[in-house]
């Protein structure tokens, strides 16, 4: 007996150009996306919270403390006379309703104690701490 040959297996071929199409677009869905959710905020280093919830946009300023001790104002390097002019500026203003506080977490306590003390003094009563969920 003869054994046929498959002359059809031999030229078989995947096509590429879906896949790649589909690889492209999903490349482009995610920059996309990724670019959506960076912040411009100080990278610090936030300690830990098992009560911790996420917040929700509102008119807020960020007080900013890195491992050094420096205060950011929203991203901006102020040092702490700045910093409670700034807060006094921003409260005489009005529409701001919150303040939140980043400290790293190897930050003195005392340094956030007195970044939450200049708001206070500012004006400013609703000074809330950053952390993030465990």
């Amino acid at each position: 007996m003869r054994k046929r040959r498959r002359h059809q297996d031999e030229n078989l071929e995947v096509p590429m150009t879906p896949i790649i199409d589909i690889v492209f677009l999903l490349l482009i869905y995610f920059l996309l996306t990724s670019q959506l959710v960076k912040q411009k905020t100080l990278k610090v280093n936030l300690p830990q919270s098992e009560t911790a919830v996420a917040t929700q946009q509102e008119e807020t300023i960020t007080i900013g403390i890195n491992r050094e001790g420096d205060f950011f104002l929203n991203g901006k390097k102020l040092d702490m006379a700045q910093l409670k002019q700034e807060l006094k500026r921003i409260a005489a203003e009005g529409g701001i309703k919150k303040v939140y506080v980043e400290a790293d977490r190897d930050t003195k306590a005392q340094l956030l104690i007195d970044a939450m003390d200049a708001a206070r003094k500012a004006g400013l009563k609703q000074i809330l701490i950053k952390t993030r969920s465990r």
